[in-house]
């Protein structure tokens, strides 16, 4: 697996950054799980732009997300999807598990 972080500045042109992580991800022929903070933020209205049929955009992260898919990296993409959005509902309220 490989992992890349990707700055969206406030003042960044979104379409100029879209266009340039739509390289990376183009570059990488693998499909791709993209994180992003906050639903409707400017991140993550680019993520979603960006997903192919493939990747999967997961917002709201939190660190027992990040680690879970740190560990797990060689997992098949939606395999590894569920295990991250696991890991981030028990986090946050573990009675669910």
């Amino acid at each position: 697996g490989r992992i890349e972080a990707c700055d969206v500045p406030a003042d960044a042109d979104a379409e100029e950054t879209a266009a340039d992580i739509r390289s990376r991800l183009d570059a990488s022929g693998r499909p791709a799980i993209i994180f992003t903070d906050i639903v409707g933020a400017t991140p993550s209205n680019i993520a979603e732009s960006l997903a192919g049929t493939q990747d999967v955009v997961i917002s709201g992260v939190n660190l027992p997300m990040v680690l879970t898919a740190l560990c797990h990296i060689d997992e098949p993409v939606e395999t590894l999807a569920d295990m991250i959005r696991r890991a981030g509902i028990v986090s946050i309220n573990p009675e669910i598990a």
